[in-house]
Parts: structure tokens; C-alpha cells; sequence
């Protein structure tokens, strides 16, 4: 399962709590500006993991904001990180 939240860039801090948290941080997290996503001044964070994950989520932080559009942000990063890993085993495949 995966929830693509936003966190405007001057919450750093609370990102940082998210990627440090016991739990949490174990998961799979993605953060990319979202400048290239049609979101300026904002983070775009993906988490994946088990559905509980979610809610120690907003015990961490209550600044993260679900996205609308979290199907297609997902989608257009997943492609983005795959396009790069067969970049990479182009050279050195």
C-alpha cells in the first residue's frame, strides 16, 4: 500500500522526523521537489508499507497533506525511477 503526501519545503523538519522515526522510517519512502509535479514550494513524499503504517503517520506529524492527484504522482515517479535504472543498466549491462 502507498499514500503520496505533500509538506511545504519550510517543514523540513518535520520530514526529517518522519525519515528518523523508528517505525516509519523503515519503510519505503520517496520525497522529491514538487516544483516538478505542479506543487512549488511543497515536498511530494511517498510512503509504502503495510496499511498500520499510516496511522503512526499522523502521530508523527500532523503537517503532511494527502495529495488529490496521488495515483498519477505515484505513477509519474515510479516511471521516472525505473527510466533511470535502465539508464544505468544500459551502461553498465
Amino acid at each position: 500500500m502507498f499514500k503520496v503526501y505533500s509538506l511545504d519545503k519550510n517543514s523540513r523538519g518535520e520530514l526529517d522526523k518522519i525519515l528518523n522515526d523508528d517505525v516509519i522510517g523503515r519503510q519505503t519512502i520517496i520525497y522529491r521537489d514538487g516544483e516538478n509535479y505542479g506543487m512549488p514550494g511543497k515536498y511530494i513524499i511517498i510512503i509504502e508499507g503495510s496499511p498500520d503504517i499510516f496511522n503512526n503517520i499522523k502521530k508523527v506529524s500532523d503537517e503532511l497533506k494527502p495529495v488529490d492527484n496521488a495515483d498519477e504522482i505515484y505513477k509519474k515517479i515510479k516511471d521516472e525511477e525505473n527510466s533511470s535504472q535502465d539508464g544505468m543498466g544500459y551502461i553498465f549491462g
